[in-house]
């Protein structure tokens, strides 16, 4: 596949946003950010997979009930895991 370079200018906050997450989510490396605009540039073409509807709290009722932590304790668990 041919590639090609595009020059875009960002706010600075933007820009330092833009690297954060490209480098969380794609690694500390050479492309991440080229990586992280490609799959966003996808979602917004509509190529990209639909993403599914964010879970909300009727979805989750009842399925927690056997959970013995904390409200705070999974959020702390949650914290650690990410």
């Amino acid at each position: 596949m041919a590639t090609t370079t595009l020059r875009v200018q960002l706010p600075e906050e933007k820009a330092r946003k833009v690297r954060e997450q490209a480098m969380k989510r794609f690694g500390y490396s050479k492309g991440a950010i080229s990586k992280a605009l490609n799959v966003a540039l996808d979602e917004w073409l509509g190529k990209a997979k639909p993403a599914k509807p964010p879970i909300t709290a009727k979805d989750l009722l009842g399925r927690l009930s056997g959970v013995k932590e904390s409200s705070v304790e999974l959020q702390h668990k949650a914290r650690d895991y990410w």
